[in-house]
């Protein structure tokens, strides 16, 4: 597979085979041939995207003691599977969290993702409404930041940076709930993000997980 190749369709059904692609209706998965019906369950996932130097990975183990009933990720854990694509490596993260609210939790994505590029992977049909917040800080910050790292992560030429500061700025503009990282400790910061979580939680009619 290249990385310009969208990942194999991935939920048809069992009964029927490969060729026939089961179609999401609510939180049921449904096969347009035989009527085969399979639950999903309809847990919101979350991303928290940003911009590189935002604050991502900073923010995931605040994070984890902010919400201890939900998994927390920072995405570049398995950036192994970009090598694949980077649609599989996204479509991994959209199984994965559908293999977690399996489990009755709710997932957590720390990374730099956009709702465009989700929308039409394979997976998506198998996780609930997508929810995104977005990390920010002013571009003189953000460039401190990227200047400061090793040179072999790639981000800290100035051709980089204007780069990362032009996607931090589509992002502020289009993304909302938006949270400065230079203005918050990363403990404020996850404060703040996991009320947003609870209260959209609550919006929606879903019961936050409890701590195990």
């Amino acid at each position: 597979m290249t990385p310009s190749e969208q990942p194999p369709e991935e939920t048809f059904c069992l009964t029927c085979g490969p060729d026939t692609v089961l179609e999401r209706k609510g939180a049921v998965l449904h096969c347009p041939r035989c009527g085969t019906r399979e639950p999903v369950p309809d847990f919101p996932l979350y991303v928290v995207t940003g911009a590189s130097g935002a604050g991502k990975t900073t923010i995931t183990e605040p994070l984890r003691r902010a919400l201890p009933g939900c998994d927390v990720f920072d995405t570049d854990i398995i950036l192994q599977v970009a090598t694949l694509g980077w649609d599989t490596w996204r479509n991994t993260w959209l199984r994965l969290a559908h293999g977690i609210a399996l489990n009755g939790r709710v997932t957590i994505l720390c990374g730099s993702l956009l709702p465009s590029q989700l929308e039409t992977l394979p997976a998506r049909k198998l996780v609930g409404p997508i929810r995104f917040c977005t990390l920010d800080c002013p571009d003189t910050v953000l460039a401190d930041r990227l200047r400061r790292r090793p040179s072999w992560r790639g981000t800290s030429t100035e051709d980089a940076i204007a780069r990362h500061q032009r996607f931090a700025a589509w992002l502020r503009a289009h993304i909302q709930p938006c949270y400065d990282t230079s203005q918050l400790t990363p403990d404020e910061t996850a404060v703040r993000i996991a009320t947003w979580i609870i209260r959209s939680m609550d919006d929606a009619g879903a019961t936050p997980p409890a701590a195990n």
